[in-house]
């Protein structure tokens, strides 16, 4: 039984490295899948405190004031001309609008608002969320989802540095996690996509996915 079990310790790193047998020894809470089968994330961003907003009311044709740039506080809210606090912490950018129209009405005939994000705010958040990126890559840590939503698995990895030399480029995982709390994971070939174009494998990253990029174990 000694001799098993310290055999089983030598081939743990070469095991780290096999996704399959690795699963199939050790079984956790997240799915194995295929790129084909794993499921889209996607959620409308809400607001929260630190992200920036740009803020624009008019009415009867004339500028109320022109657009400016509010951040939402630590207390959830932004503070605008003429209505001066607004609680909007959980609202989707619509929801805010709605809000400030019925606002600015107490003031003006058929106030027009526009209200939209700043893509990235002063302090590096992105309303549209973020991916993580671990392991053996330049320099790794959160990459922020532009508003075009399209952030790929090539895109994560070049803004985090780019794969390390010792990288295990053909065992790149993605985790996913669901709204239903379940988790699916994929892995990933960086030289197929490279090399065979096989461009399906360049997903493109939700909210709060975690890219991670082992080490070669040889």
């Amino acid at each position: 039984m000694q001799r098993l079990s310290l055999a089983l310790l030598c081939l743990l790193p070469w095991l780290c490295g096999c996704g399959a047998i690795y699963d199939a020894l050790f079984p956790g809470d997240v799915k194995r899948v295929e790129v084909h089968e794993l499921q889209s994330n996607v959620t409308t961003p809400k607001l929260r405190p630190g992200l920036q907003i740009t803020v624009s009311v008019s009415a009867l044709g004339q500028e109320v004031f022109a657009p400016q740039q509010k951040e939402v506080s630590a207390e959830g809210d932004v503070l605008l001309p003429y209505v001066d606090s607004v609680k909007c912490e959980g609202m989707t950018i619509e929801q805010l609008r709605q809000v400030l129209i019925k606002r600015y009405s107490e003031f003006y005939v058929n106030p027009q608002v526009a209200v939209d994000y700043v893509p990235v705010s002063a302090g590096g958040s992105s309303p549209y969320g973020s991916v993580l990126v671990t392991g053996c890559v330049g320099s790794p840590g959160p990459v922020s989802i532009p508003p075009t939503r399209d952030l790929t698995v090539m895109q994560a990895l070049s803004a985090a540095g780019g794969a390390g030399m010792w990288a295990n480029r053909s065992a790149v995982t993605l985790t996913r996690e669901l709204e239903n709390g379940e988790k699916q994971r994929v892995v990933i070939d960086l030289d197929d996509i490279g090399n065979d174009a096989a461009t399906e494998l360049d997903v493109v990253l939700m909210p709060g996915d975690v890219l991670n990029v082992p080490e070669s174990n040889w």
